[in-house]
């Protein structure tokens, strides 16, 4: 059997009741692009006429393509509660 040998066993430490096993965690895979996207996504898109941040753009877009038929896009607007008709 795997782990029954006595020098793996000697290795092994009791936790504290309430440690973690392991304490720095795993880390997150999108760690430090969450704040550099939330900060860009309020900012006006230079090439854009109308003066829209990203935000905004994206939200057209995405509405667009509901018009368009795009089931996905029409599904996402859905999850988030916005095609409720009591709003």
């Amino acid at each position: 059997m795997r782990g029954q040998h006595p020098n793996s066993k000697k290795n092994l430490k009791k936790f504290k009741k309430g440690q973690s096993g392991n304490p720095s965690g795993r880390l997150k895979s999108f760690n430090g692009i969450k704040d550099d996207l939330k900060a860009k996504a309020n900012t006006i898109h230079p090439l854009n006429l109308d003066g829209l941040t990203y935000k905004e753009l994206i939200i057209e877009g995405i509405l667009d393509n509901a018009i368009d038929g795009d089931w996905k896009a029409i599904e996402l607007i859905e999850k988030l509660g916005c095609l409720d008709w009591g709003c």
